[in-house]
């Protein structure tokens, strides 16, 4: 009979993608290493862990504690989510830089510090307070079919 449990994660094995759970239910038992389930792990292969001190759903076997697998993480506590709405996709990291996706705008923004790129249906905009660079090893062609704007103390 498959048991859930939830439990929160003491060690994260990155080279294995499994980690250790402990289980306060439980007399605080610690889980052998878990595989994580992960959406893609072949052609399309995703990576990312839970952190260390997060909680997680676990589901078990009939063999306990070493026949189980991490299902996810999830939101406990003062611990709240980073959207309240339906349509936006994110992954915020702990440095706060994020990506977030807004289906009902059509808008994907990327943010790291105070550089930022938004990409929507007709434009994209990029902010970076240093520099932005584009590179290639052939041509680099800008048209617009209006007008072209460079607004700049030296143009080199």
């Amino acid at each position: 009979m498959a048991v859930l449990k939830l439990g929160e994660v003491v060690e994260v094995l990155p080279d294995q993608c499994k980690a250790r759970v402990v289980f306060d239910e439980d007399d605080s038992i610690v889980s052998d290493p878990l595989p994580i389930v992960i959406p893609n792990s072949i052609e399309n292969r995703d990576f990312h862990l839970p952190d260390v001190g997060e909680d997680v759903l676990c589901l078990f076997g009939s063999a306990g504690l070493e026949d189980g697998f991490i299902l996810g993480s999830i939101y406990a506590g003062e611990v709240v989510p980073p959207s309240s709405s339906a349509d936006v996709r994110m992954v915020e990291f702990a440095d706060g830089s994020k990506f977030t996706f807004d289906r009902s705008a059509s808008t994907f923004e990327i943010e790291i510090g105070s550089t930022r790129i938004k990409l929507d249906r007709d434009s994209v905009n990029v902010e970076a307070p240093q520099r932005v660079s584009v590179t290639s090893d052939q041509a680099v062609d800008i048209e617009g079919a209006a007008v072209v704007n460079i607004k700049t103390p030296t143009l080199n």
